[in-house]
């Protein structure tokens, strides 16, 4: 059994080994979230590792001290378990909040307490010393829990309305929650072993992968799309589909950074991007094409529209900020079978007409 079980886990075990190299010399995330992802895969071999034994344990009847060895493995199994989708929960958070309620881990603690106490009381698992497996009333415990944090990780992603890709990103994750589910069922209903570390060491992969990917096409300060995904979208328009196209930029950034410090010329540039993004309709997406200047994209031919949209927006960013912040912006039209950079540059041009006489209209008073 024990060889039955490095067999099926050594594909997973090298996918994981792989990852770690992966993450270790990573430079996009935090140093806390790296850290993270490497207790993640920490853990993720300690459960194949726990898992292989207890198989082992089982395969020697009641030679022995192999029932009480078993016992070990078993509940280390109940408790480390949930530990795996609760890490991912917190690597997720850390990347947009940075902080978890201490509610957050009483789930775990519960099942973890439950779990060692079952060594004596047999409430979730048993061990007799014949070596037999018995689950108890409570076995459920340590399944729920994981699936908990695996739901919460869904929920996190579909509350973020205004974040690129997060149907995508969404979707992924139930597919991740079925794949894990349909995982446990075969092995607890069909005898299949060793399938759910194998499937959770997989999506640990594709999850780093996803946020990877999530890092690269949005801007995480400002929560709009990035310049990559901004060229990607201009590609794809060009010649082919009308828009409408809007080019904006922060009127006076550099006096805020004079006098109050960069901080607050970030924070003035996240007020004019959650306005806008506030008030945008959902055909509308939202770019960093660099520093202050932000491109608002629309799928249709809508520049009245538009116009509406991004004055609504000038008038919002003024009741959520201290601060004086405006932006100025151009709007231009693209029409199919035209050059799309030429709609670029006739916004662009617009809007520092439009940002010029407001310069002059400061200067007269």
């Amino acid at each position: 059994m024990l060889h039955e079980a490095m067999r099926s886990y050594y594909p997973p075990l090298l996918i994981l080994l792989f990852f770690g190299v992966m993450v270790l010399v990573d430079k996009l995330f935090s140093r806390k979230i790296k850290h993270l992802f490497l207790l993640e895969i920490f853990l993720q071999l300690i459960l194949m590792a726990v898992t292989s034994l207890d198989q082992y344990f089982a395969a020697l009847g009641d030679a022995g001290l192999a029932w009480r060895l078993r016992s070990i493995t078993t509940c280390l199994n109940f408790v480390i378990g949930p530990c795996s989708p609760m890490i991912m929960v917190l690597i997720y958070d850390t990347g947009v909040s940075g902080k978890m309620s201490k509610m957050f881990y009483l789930p775990q603690v519960t099942n973890a307490v439950l779990s060692v106490l079952s060594l004596w009381n047999g409430w979730i698992f048993s061990v007799n010393s014949s070596n037999l497996y018995k689950r108890g009333s409570l076995f459920p415990m340590s399944l729920t829990v994981g699936f908990f944090y695996l739901l919460i990780l869904i929920v996190c992603s579909a509350r973020q309305q205004n974040k690129p890709n997060r149907r995508s990103e969404t979707t992924f994750l139930i597919a991740g929650f079925l794949g894990i589910g349909s995982a446990v069922g075969l092995e607890l209903f069909c005898d299949f072993n060793f399938m759910i570390w194998n499937v959770s060491s997989v999506f640990v992969v594709l999850y780093y992968l996803l946020l990877t990917t999530q890092k690269i096409l949005y801007d995480s300060m400002t929560g709009t799309y990035s310049r990559v995904t901004y060229e990607r979208r201009m590609e794809m328009l060009n010649y082919k589909q009308p828009c409408t196209i809007a080019m904006i930029d922060l009127n006076n950034l550099k006096q805020l950074n004079d006098q109050y410090g960069h901080t607050t010329g970030d924070s003035a540039i996240c007020s004019v991007t959650a306005s806008i993004l506030k008030q945008k309709s959902r055909h509308m997406k939202l770019y960093r094409y660099g520093g202050d200047e932000f491109v608002l994209v629309s799928s249709r031919v809508c520049e009245e529209e538009m116009k509406g949209v991004l004055k609504s927006a000038q008038i919002y960013c003024s009741t959520i900020s201290e601060l004086q912040i405006s932006f100025s912006y151009g709007i231009a039209v693209h029409q199919r079978g035209d050059d799309i950079y030429k709609a670029i540059y006739h916004a662009d041009e617009t809007m520092y007409k439009h940002k010029a006489k407001k310069s002059n209209v400061r200067s007269a008073d």
